[in-house]
C-alpha cells in the first residue's frame, strides 16, 4: 500500500474492525485499522464513544471488493 490512496470502508467498534481486518486478509486485501481508543489512551485521554472507535482503510484498487465484504458482514436485517 505504499504511495496509494486509502479509502475508509468502515467505522465502528474495535472488535468489528478487527474482525473485518481478518476477513479482508483472508481475501488477500490489505488494510489499515485506526484505533482511536488505543490512540487516546496512549496520549492520556479516552475517546467519547466506543461505537465509532475504529476506522478501517483499504487501497483504492480493493475498494469495490472490500465494500461488498463489509456489506455482507454487517448488513442490518430489516
Amino acid at each position: 500500500m505504499i504511495n496509494s490512496d486509502l479509502i475508509c470502508i468502515f467505522v465502528g467498534t474495535t472488535i468489528n474492525a478487527d474482525y473485518l481486518k481478518s476477513v479482508l486478509h483472508e481475501n488477500n486485501i490489505e488494510c489499515i485499522v485506526r484505533n482511536f481508543l488505543q490512540e487516546g489512551s496512549a496520549a492520556g485521554f479516552a475517546a467519547a464513544s466506543s461505537d465509532d472507535a475504529a476506522k478501517v482503510f483499504v487501497d483504492e484498487k480493493d475498494f469495490e471488493i472490500a465494500e461488498e465484504i463489509v456489506y455482507k458482514l454487517f448488513k442490518k436485517e430489516s
